[in-house]
């Protein structure tokens, strides 16, 4: 009768098992794909993944000794030197304490409003209870 694929509808029984083997493959391949982009997002700090701290030493250490030329093309960023770092991140701090100075007044301002719109609220209040008080007289 038939092959010995066949069962007994004559259906063949590797047909199902195929189809479950290229499905199984394909979304292991679609899984490794998606993976390897988010290590790789990773390893350049766009997510963090909790686990994947091996990926981002990694291209930290091989960004080490690259050719600063060669890191500016691919990124399109420059590389900047000890000194240029350095002076960026104290002129950072200049800037940051000046902002936490300016915070503080602006505090100081917004408290004063605040006190003299209690005040003003108060007053308004007063001058309510004197004119019902001056009426019943």
């Amino acid at each position: 009768m038939g092959s010995d694929n066949d069962d007994a509808s004559g259906k063949r029984k590797g047909r199902k098992v195929w189809l479950f083997v290229k499905n199984a493959s394909m979304a292991m391949i679609i899984f490794t794909f998606f993976l390897t982009v988010i290590l790789v997002l990773d390893a350049y700090k766009f997510v963090s993944i909790r686990h994947a701290k091996f990926a981002r030493k990694k291209v930290l250490a091989t960004l080490q000794y690259m050719d600063p030329a060669l890191i500016e093309a691919h990124t399109g960023m420059k590389a900047l030197t000890t000194e240029e770092f350095n002076a960026l991140n104290s002129e950072l701090e200049d800037t940051r304490s000046k902002i936490r100075e300016m915070n503080s007044q602006v505090q100081q301002k917004y408290s004063a409003i605040l006190k003299t719109q209690l005040d003003i609220a108060n007053m308004k209040k007063e001058i309510e209870d004197l004119k019902k008080y001056t009426t019943e007289n």
